[in-house]
């Protein structure tokens, strides 16, 4: 018994209607997954944006620090302390950050020739 169709557009519709099919079902068990999984966290963002506060108030800051001292207020919480746990928030003047990335980068050069 031969093939039952030799039109090569037919083959290529029907090969992508199946994949297509699974796709679309592989993504509805992705939302059933999710809407039912029982390991999920329940609104962890809430209790970050209530964290926050608290760890922002020992620190006198500019107006242009909150953004910097909200995300280390989300590290924070994220590592599992507590807002109590922080003593305070500040900047340290010396250019570590900015050193160190220059000497890596040479480094890297020194290494590639």
């Amino acid at each position: 018994m031969g093939p039952v169709t030799t039109n090569p557009w037919l083959i290529a519709i029907i090969n992508m209607t199946i994949v297509f099919g699974v796709l679309i079902v592989l993504g509805i068990v992705m939302f059933v997954i999710r809407a039912c999984d029982p390991t999920a966290k329940k609104k962890p963002a809430a209790k970050v944006a209530v964290s926050t506060p608290s760890v922002a108030a020992p620190v006198i800051a500019k107006k242009d620090d909150a953004e910097i001292i909200a995300v280390i207020a989300a590290a924070v919480a994220a590592c599992g302390c507590s807002a109590e746990q922080v003593a305070c928030i500040r900047r340290i003047s010396s250019p570590g950050w900015t050193i160190n990335a220059r000497e890596e980068v040479m480094s890297a050069r020194k290494e590639c020739f």
